[in-house]
């Protein structure tokens, strides 16, 4: 027998310090634990949940590229299903005690496919609606340059280099590794501007990036449903304008993240946070 719903929340949230974003504590949040214990009815295991996260989000992308407005709707609905579902793994993870390595790196699949999937499907889909080559335009740069590219990119920089070491056993920390200044600090590196920034961005982030970003186009594509019938504005024009605006934010976001992480040695504090300061 399944524990009620606020037996539940308490199971799967006790002691939980993890920063979510706003939109999930606001909203998804408040849905998920009832899905959860639905499936919990069924055996279901969280990284299969990850799975249909994917799944989910890859099919609702083809409904958005390929189809009519409503087939877009629906598209965009299912995709917004999965923000709830990515709730949904970790509380079962949490009440089965499955949480690894294994369920982080499925996560981490969902969360890097299905943005820029998801941007050039929407873009594609208005591109078939309108033939505007803009929207295609667009669509790719919001699909490469929305994600943090910079900091995936020191991230992945560290981890190869850390392993690199290991292999060698010339030890983790020769001297032109640690050329810090001060404290270790992942978030902005050796400038009190990039720290500043780095604040910055994540307050922007939560209401630019994951989810939110799936709730703009939810919203868009609403919008547009009615307009289908009502005739109150020129077809896609909403869309469109949001495209153009987002996918300029986006690419000038990464450029600066670049200047900033590249001045203040990011990739240092990278390296020293994870493999230890001498």
């Amino acid at each position: 027998m399944v524990e009620s719903i606020k037996e539940l929340r308490k199971i799967c949230y006790k002691d939980s310090k993890k920063k979510r974003p706003l939109y999930m504590e606001w909203f998804t949040m408040r849905i998920s634990i009832y899905v959860t214990k639905l499936l919990l009815y069924t055996g279901i295991h969280a990284d299969q949940v990850t799975m249909l996260m994917v799944l989910l989000s890859l099919i609702g992308s083809g409904m958005m590229a390929f189809s009519s407005i409503w087939t877009m709707f629906i598209g965009i609905t299912i995709i917004h299903f999965t923000i709830v579902l990515d709730n949904v793994n970790g509380e079962v993870a949490r009440y089965k005690k499955e949480g690894s390595l294994i369920g982080t790196y499925m996560e981490e699949i969902y969360h890097v496919v299905s943005t820029p999937f998801i941007f050039f499907s929407f873009a594609y889909g208005i591109f078939n609606q309108t033939g505007m080559n803009i929207a295609i335009i667009f669509g790719f740069l919001i699909a490469i340059f929305s994600s943090p590219i910079v900091l995936r990119a020191i991230e992945s920089s560290v981890v190869k280099k850390g392993l690199d070491r290991l292999k060698s056993k010339d030890g983790m920390l020769p001297k032109k590794y640690t050329m810090l200044k001060g404290e270790i600090n992942i978030k902005g590196g050796s400038t009190e501007l990039g720290s500043k920034l780095y604040s910055t961005y994540d307050i922007i982030n939560e209401f630019l990036g994951f989810p939110f970003h799936f709730v703009h186009i939810h919203i868009l594509i609403t919008l547009e449903l009615f307009n289908y019938y009502y005739n109150f504005m020129p077809p896609f024009l909403l869309p469109l304008l949001y495209l153009v605006i987002y996918g300029s934010i986006s690419v000038i976001r990464q450029f600066i993240s670049f200047i900033v992480h590249y001045k203040g040695k990011t990739i240092f504090h990278y390296y020293n946070a994870l493999f230890g300061k001498n």
